[in-house]
């Protein structure tokens, strides 16, 4: 049973890096700052 979890996490452990290289730090920070003042000029337009 523990072999089976071992396998299994080293496969995890494998795809992180891909995962992390897929999402760029800078486009996350675009993104955010895109949400951040997309909702401050709606509540300035609606008077939220």
């Amino acid at each position: 049973m523990l072999n089976n979890f071992n396998k299994n996490i080293k496969s995890y452990v494998k795809q992180l890096p891909n995962i992390n290289s897929f999402i760029n730090a800078k486009v996350g920070l675009y993104f955010g700052l895109v949400a951040y003042w997309g909702i401050i000029l709606f509540g300035t337009f609606f008077n939220i």
